[in-house]
């Protein structure tokens, strides 16, 4: 099984107890929301949100075979919707949520949508296909100013200039179809250098995010999440990039000041050396959480 980051330290939080309600905002492959379960029995229920179609089915699929269907409550939403789906659903007495932000590594392994510039496959990177925009319609016919902006405030991209000007050189002679090609053209801008970081990471990044208005989507699902909370409930966010640490900052601020929201994390959680050493990916993620007074 997929064995998400800092799940021990997102439980301790959380303190899930018998027959408590909790919210999985970002469900992917089930881990986090497997593992409160087993403190939660024999009654209490997950309400998951996974906005991905076709994980969702996965989801549906892996949710019947282990008869969890009682338990779990999986729905093809996207979590800036929790307030509106936990109304529709009846769901009441949440004791906490969490976000686990960012795209699964189903995405970049099976997804076959150019999340990953290790692959050869089309520029799509849409988390939903009903997103009209894709990632080959920015390359190809996006401005040079247009592309500067997403590269710098989508993916701190330093070389947003530079790369912007190969982009639209390249795409004069022929159209950019490819993640891979993507990659290379990237690549050869900002050269590889000896880092673990792939030269093409914030270029990939700032298109997704721009793409699927997860930074957007961030800050309204954080707002509703806090909304829906019973009193003494709590909120776990672990990010894994500085633009979305940036947003859970501003609004765990703004929540404290609007309704005293308890700033539990007074200093972020980092995943130990252990789990990096077991997890690379993990070595960028941050966890902040919340309670509600």
């Amino acid at each position: 099984m997929h064995y998400p980051v800092l799940l021990k330290e997102t439980i301790e939080i959380l303190e899930p107890k018998e027959n408590e309600n909790f919210i999985d905002a970002t469900f992917g492959e089930g881990g986090h929301s497997f593992e409160i379960l087993k403190y939660t029995g024999p009654k209490g229920k997950i309400l998951a949100f996974e906005w991905d179609p076709e994980l969702y089915q996965l989801g549906v699929a892996k949710i019947k075979n282990l008869k969890m269907e009682k338990r779990i409550k999986l729905v093809n939403q996207n979590f800036k919707n929790i307030k509106r789906v936990v109304k529709e659903e009846g769901f009441t007495q949440i004791k906490g949520v969490v976000f686990d932000l960012g795209i699964s590594s189903w995405h970049y392994k099976k997804s076959g949508r150019g999340f990953s510039f290790k692959n050869d496959e089309p520029l799509d990177m849409r988390i939903n296909p009903q997103i009209k925009i894709t990632a080959f319609e920015i390359i190809n016919y996006y401005s040079y100013k247009d592309l500067v902006e997403i590269f710098k405030n989508y993916g701190e991209e330093k070389e947003a200039e530079r790369v912007a000007e190969a982009i639209v050189k390249r795409r004069k002679e022929k159209k950019i179809e490819s993640s891979k090609e993507l990659a290379e053209i990237v690549g050869q801008v900002k050269k590889i250098k000896k880092k673990k970081i792939h030269p093409a990471t914030q270029v990939f990044m700032a298109l997704r995010t721009f793409i699927n208005s997860e930074l957007e989507n961030l800050k309204e699902g954080i707002k509703s999440a806090y909304d829906v909370l019973d009193k003494g409930g709590k909120i776990v966010v672990i990010s894994f990039q500085g633009l979305e640490d940036k947003i859970i900052k501003e609004v765990f601020k703004l929540l404290k000041e609007r309704s005293k929201a308890l700033i539990i994390t007074k200093n972020v959680i980092r995943p130990t050396k252990e789990e990096i050493l077991k997890n690379p990916k993990s070595r960028s993620a941050k966890l902040r959480a919340l309670k509600k007074p």
